[in-house]
């Protein structure tokens, strides 16, 4: 009998601790309400939209909402490559980022919304509490305004927050996660879904900002026969800048990533660079002297018998800007010369170009709609000399941006740092890259 009284004692306990959280929910999402009508008059639109995101709504939990399997899915091709470590690190900082990104969203959505609409002292008509979640009906006193459905979560912690809106009976996740549907089936990278979230003209494909100091880039690897190779690329943080320092005394590794994105929508790609030391004598069209102090590879397809389509972007130490070729040799990229020669040497640079442009100049027609990557060769191997480059912020932009202006040199933040003349070392011993994008 004891024992039957200690079980239901238990049992008790436990509904009354159910209860007792649920009841909790209620009264932090009433409070909410509350400190909402309060607020509403008193407020600019804006601080009560960053004040309601910031403090009542989860945007982990949301953004889980709203992206599903998308970050894992379009970063599958990487993760073969990297140790389970860097992996998580890697998916880690890009869903970080989206959320990021769409907690931002929501903010400025709902700032127009307060805007335009009069919303009204809001009533709580319906609630449904259990001791983890909850189902709340709010409606306004003003017309025409639809009613709420919030759905509310008890998080890990013990705090409550809300999760979800239904908006006559439609999810505001749904319908983020609707706006994006090309983006998220498509499976393009995470800095393209993020630039669409944050509405801006152009996508950051490698800032460097996700790697640690002193390291490889996180996610970057080179192809089988350079794995005994020297990697000399180490990130470098100063002042709050990120960026890549190569230099090369004849290892020439190439350092590959996947990355994803249309260059139809985004034909016009930047990036800040700067030349330290030249190769001499330097000419990307004789095997003898292909060395260029800094180039940049985009990867757009691949042919029907496996060999890549791709374009080279060069600081070359003899030819002459704007010049394009090829050496004669299979699957060999075509380059285009960027900048040339040595009279800005030691200076960064900021550099534009036409991918669309440059693939019917060489290859032919259009690019497809999804690319394959980005490759970085700082090299001197051909000419038995040193070469000595930085490369920052790489990016993408709609045309549109391009013919209205939009895109200006942003390398300003770049000039102002210190050289920083080190020893680059061995670099970090990972997996190569096995893949057909591979030169």
């Amino acid at each position: 009998m004891s024992l039957l009284r200690t079980l239901s004692g238990l049992l008790l306990a436990a509904t009354l601790a159910r209860a007792d959280e649920a009841a909790t929910g209620h009264a932090w999402l009433a409070g909410q309400v509350a400190q909402f009508n309060e607020l509403r008059a008193h407020l600019p639109a804006a601080a009560l939209a960053r004040r309601l995101v910031d403090e009542a709504i989860d945007a982990d939990r949301f953004a889980t909402l709203v992206l599903q399997e998308y970050v894992t899915s379009s970063l599958a091709d990487i993760e073969e490559h990297l140790d389970d470590d860097e992996y998580e690190l890697y998916v880690g900082a890009a869903r970080q980022r989206l959320v990021a990104a769409l907690q931002q969203r929501l903010i400025g959505d709902l700032t127009e919304y307060l805007t335009s609409t009069t919303v009204g002292s809001l009533t709580v008509t319906d609630a449904d509490f259990s001791d983890d979640e909850g189902i709340v009906t709010l409606n306004s006193a003003a017309t025409g305004v639809p009613s709420l459905e919030v759905r509310t979560r008890r998080r890990d912690d013990g705090t409550w927050r809300i999760e979800d809106v239904r908006i006559d009976g439609r999810a505001l996740s749904r319908r983020y996660r609707d706006l994006y549907d090309d983006t998220m089936d498509g499976r393009y990278s995470p800095s393209v879904l993020e630039a669409e979230v944050r509405q801006l003209d152009y996508v950051i494909l490698e800032d460097f900002a996700a790697s640690g100091p002193d390291g490889l880039p996180i996610g970057w690897r080179w192809r089988d026969k350079d794995e005994d190779r020297r990697k000399t690329y180490h990130v470098r943080k100063q002042n709050g800048q990120t960026y890549l320092a190569a230099k090369d005394s004849g290892g020439s590794v190439i350092m590959l990533r996947y990355s994803h994105w249309n260059p139809r929508r985004y034909p016009i790609m930047t990036w800040c660079w700067r030349a330290d030391k030249l190769p001499p004598g330097g000419d990307e069209r004789f095997g003898h002297t292909n060395d260029s102090v800094a180039g940049i590879y985009v990867f757009f397809s691949q042919t029907w018998i496996g060999m890549p389509r791709h374009i080279k972007y060069v600081w070359s130490s003899t030819l002459a800007e704007g010049t394009i070729g090829r050496r004669d040799r299979i699957a060999r990229p075509y380059f285009v010369v960027v900048e040339s020669g040595n009279q800005q040497l030691g200076e960064w640079l900021f550099a534009s170009v036409d991918l669309e442009n440059h693939y019917d100049r060489t290859w032919g027609g259009r690019p497809k709609k999804r690319t394959q990557g980005l490759g970085l060769l700082t090299d001197a191997n051909s000419t038995d000399s040193e070469a000595e480059a930085y490369y920052a912020d790489l990016r993408v932009w709609t045309r549109k941006a391009y013919d209205e202006g939009r895109v200006q040199d942003y390398c300003d933040c770049y000039r102002d740092l210190v050289s920083m003349k080190v020893d680059l070392g061995s670099g970090t011993v990972r997996a190569p890259l096995r893949s057909g994008m591979a030169p």
